[in-house]
């Protein structure tokens, strides 16, 4: 698709692994859609994440619907093998996204809706958000008592060592991206990693000779109901044994940043050169119409059937399962937002007869 349509049966507004698992779905079906994304091509997200970013879900629990991710099962795809693959994805099924295309607003029109893009208006009748788990880097408000003598990088703006000074670095936040950039760090820094109070589970990659993800495929565990509260856990974590090695040091929460120093919960004081925050993201839907969002400013959806009719929701942080916003996992919640608005196309499309049949 080269142009902006006027009118389309269904907008996905995202083009990430959510929106082309929900493009794939819809071709399937038969259903005319426009996938519409911010990014000056597809996968720009993922080109964007560090150097040496691996999934920490193997090959073969990484591909989206109908089409397995190439080469070894067993391999952890880095990112510009990611990214070569939903460039591959889109073309291959003819996927109708266009890049560059952010979508400004969202708002209910009659029994539809309007999108206002950076290339014009578009009419829907059904909406499918995609937009990801990840939108705006999030760092703490104490982040402004930092002196700007100390570099300061967010996971979403890091690289690799390169970027990096020498000195301490201290790392805020001990999640997987957090622990990734520890352990490449390790080799070329001094690097002290400081620590939720929440402690998350740890799990190897590989159990028996099995990634984790089959044993947790087998066992049901990728499709029950999550606890939100509940912590992820952290995927084939070298830090202890790092640690072990006085490669890295481990400290309590941070609390506060005072001039060139930060405080950990214990009263203990660390001068670094560079901080990095591995604080995760905020999600921003000011842009959405006001009736699609609670009071708190979520989007209103259960399980990712929107509030209002002909609204859908894909790729949120545990919008059902722990696989929702995992690339080898949304297909699940894509095929079955695809059924619902399909259903709901072919009940719209299809004129009575005067018997009352379908025609």
């Amino acid at each position: 698709m080269s142009a902006l349509p006027a009118t389309v049966p269904v907008a996905v507004i995202g083009a990430g692994q959510s929106g082309l698992a929900a493009g794939y779905h819809l071709r399937q079906a038969g259903v005319r859609c426009v996938l519409l994304d911010a990014g000056s091509e597809v996968g720009e997200t993922w080109r964007r994440r560090w150097d040496s970013l691996t999934l920490f879900t193997s090959a073969q629990f990484s591909g989206l619907p109908g089409l397995p991710f190439p080469g070894d099962g067993a391999h952890y795809p880095g990112k510009d093998e990611v990214v070569a693959y939903l460039r591959d994805y889109a073309e291959r099924f003819d996927l109708p996204v266009l890049t560059d295309h952010r979508v400004l607003s969202l708002r209910r029109d009659g029994d539809g809706y309007l999108l206002s893009t950076t290339h014009g208006d578009c009419r829907a009748d059904q909406v499918v958000i995609a937009t990801g788990a990840f939108g705006a880097a999030q760092v703490p408000e104490f982040a402004a008592g930092l002196s700007p003598d100390v570099r300061t990088l967010h996971t979403s703006d890091y690289q690799g060592p390169s970027q990096v000074p020498p000195g301490t670095v201290v790392i805020v936040g001990d999640g997987n991206s957090g622990r990734q950039i520890a352990g490449e760090l390790a080799g070329s820094h001094s690097v002290v990693l400081s620590c939720s109070d929440t402690v998350s589970p740890p799990l190897p990659q590989r159990v028996v000779g099995r990634d984790m993800f089959w044993w947790m495929s087998v066992l049901g565990v990728m499709s029950l109901p999550v606890n939100m509260q509940a912590p992820d856990p952290v995927v084939g974590d070298r830090v202890p044994e790092l640690a072990e090695a006085g490669r890295i040091r481990t400290v309590g929460r941070i609390t506060a940043a005072e001039g060139a120093e930060l405080l950990v919960a214990d009263g203990e004081r660390i001068k670094p050169s560079t901080v990095i925050w591995a604080t995760g993201y905020r999600t921003d839907w000011s842009w959405l119409d006001p009736e699609m969002l609670d009071d708190a400013g979520q989007p209103r959806h259960t399980e990712g059937l929107g509030a209002l009719p002909g609204s859908y929701y894909l790729g949120l942080y545990r919008m059902r399962t722990r696989g929702s916003a995992l690339i080898g996992f949304v297909g699940h919640d894509a095929e079955r937002v695809a059924a619902a608005i399909t259903t709901a196309h072919r009940t719209t499309t299809t004129s009575p007869t005067a018997e009352g049949e379908p025609s």
